[in-house]
């Protein structure tokens, strides 16, 4: 795991942290929203999730089932057209853990879930206290790769948690999988594999 002020690795593959790409601009597509996606003031796209996909068949809504050439060409074009779709979020869990590094997209779909959820009062405090101990803490068992610096920020929000405390970390594992696993998820061949059933 790495320590305060360490360059941050992803599964398989190695990002800096300070020298993130942008957010390629999406290709206009019949299914899905084709804005801009806003960008911080490093370059990661400000997204968390949390939009809603397009118009999908009734197949295409089967996780179990096999996907359609026009769905892996759409997941082609942007990590949220993989994660909006839910045939698309299932396959894209599997690989990740086939490459056992599923965690970056537990923490991410947890946080997502938060989100939605809005708690306040005691329900927020216990629901951060189970993702800390969960993705941050020094024990924790799906332990992410973030900094010292966020996980510090976290852990002193824990006591008196806000719904956005875990934003940067969010965006951060985005930008792991986006660079890492996700380049891999839409190669050719493994997409064609999962064409054929194999995946």
């Amino acid at each position: 795991m790495g320590n305060d002020g360490d360059q941050i690795c992803s599964c398989m593959g190695c990002l800096k942290i300070y020298n993130l790409p942008c957010l390629p601009t999406p290709i206009p597509d019949p299914d899905h929203s084709t804005s801009d996606p806003e960008v911080d003031d490093i370059g990661v796209p400000i997204w968390d999730g949390c939009s809603k996909g397009g118009v999908t068949s009734k197949n295409d809504k089967k996780p179990g089932k096999k996907p359609s050439r026009e769905q892996c060409a759409r997941w082609q074009t942007s990590l949220e057209n993989v994660l909006d779709d839910p045939k698309g979020a299932a396959h894209f869990m599997q690989f990740l853990a086939s490459e056992y590094c599923s965690e970056n997209y537990e923490f991410w779909k947890e946080i997502k879930q938060l989100k939605e959820d809005n708690p306040s009062g005691d329900k927020l405090k216990k629901k951060v206290k189970n993702i800390y101990d969960k993705y941050i803490g020094e024990s924790a068992s799906k332990q992410i790769n973030v900094n010292g610096r966020l996980k510090v920020a976290i852990r002193d929000a824990v006591d008196e948690p806000y719904l956005e405390m875990f934003d940067e970390a969010q965006k951060f594992v985005i930008q792991l999988m986006r660079d890492g696993p996700y380049r891999r998820f839409i190669d050719e061949d493994n997409l064609q594999k999962l064409q054929r059933g194999q995946g």
